[in-house]
């Protein structure tokens, strides 16, 4: 998984850098003031922000990676609105903060004016814009997908996700239903697969409607249905008014596809 973000200055500290990125070294660029870097768990922790709209979290994973190869692009705070001034493409030194670039992100990917905001106030200026879903609370294990927005639960650092799992789903739809042993027998469901690639689509899209917390909580996405993938199927089936006997078969697919 990694992320893109503003880190520090071309001294290591957080004000006062010259404009540009004096540490790049190169593109794709994991040394520089604004780069790219491997996932890693904060010591505050991490929340989640995911725009409702694949297509929002696709540009936005894309232009924070030309952000962070963008030689022009360095890291002050005592010039974090450069880069609203500047944008993304600029061809003129300019300076931002994590938060300042995560911004100006999402106003080029939306077209929409974001209100400003720090990594104190993020989650909630995010949320009033309705541009996205509940947030998430990250823990061990949780899947991050392209253009996901973190931010640490208390004042600290904001990045996004340039390269994790495809919003669009990568696994092959099932050509049967999707249930447990137990459950298959309790049924009485006769043609039905309960581990592989199928069962990896099932648990994706829950995981695109909402059902993260609780698909994370039974393994993630590991192709194995059991219980608590039973009762995910369970939860939407009753959300849409299907019928709830916790087999994903073709009205099941059909919803979870809308």
């Amino acid at each position: 998984m990694i992320i893109g973000n503003a880190v520090h200055d071309e001294n290591g500290g957080a004000r006062n850098g010259k404009p540009g990125d004096q540490l790049q070294a190169s593109t794709d660029d994991y040394k520089g003031e604004v780069k790219l870097q491997n996932f890693y768990m904060n010591k505050k922790g991490w929340n989640i922000l995911r725009f409702k709209k694949e297509r929002y979290a696709s540009i936005a994973a894309k232009l924070m990676k030309i952000a962070c190869s963008n030689k022009h692009i360095g890291y002050s705070q005592s010039d974090r609105y450069g880069i609203i001034n500047k944008g993304i493409d600029t061809k003129e030194d300019t300076n931002c903060d994590c938060s300042s670039l995560v911004r100006e992100v999402i106003q080029e990917t939306t077209g929409k004016n974001i209100p400003d905001f720090s990594t104190e106030n993020e989650v909630k200026v995010l949320q009033n814009t309705g541009l996205f879903e509940h947030t998430i609370e990250y823990k061990a294990g949780t899947t991050l997908y392209d253009g996901d927005i973190i931010v640490t639960k208390t004042k600290g650092h904001t990045a996004i996700v340039v390269e994790g799992m495809p919003r669009s789903n990568p696994y092959a739809e099932p050509l049967t239903n999707v249930t447990s042993q137990a459950n298959a027998k309790k049924t009485g469901c006769k043609n039905y697969i309960y581990k592989g690639e199928g069962v990896q689509w099932v648990q994706y899209e829950l995981c695109q409607h909402q059902f993260q917390t609780e698909i994370d909580s039974c393994g993630g996405i590991d192709g194995e249905c059991g219980k608590g993938t039973v009762s995910c199927i369970k939860e939407f089936q009753k959300l849409k008014g299907l019928e709830v006997d916790g087999i994903c078969g073709p009205k099941t697919r059909s919803a979870l596809k809308e």
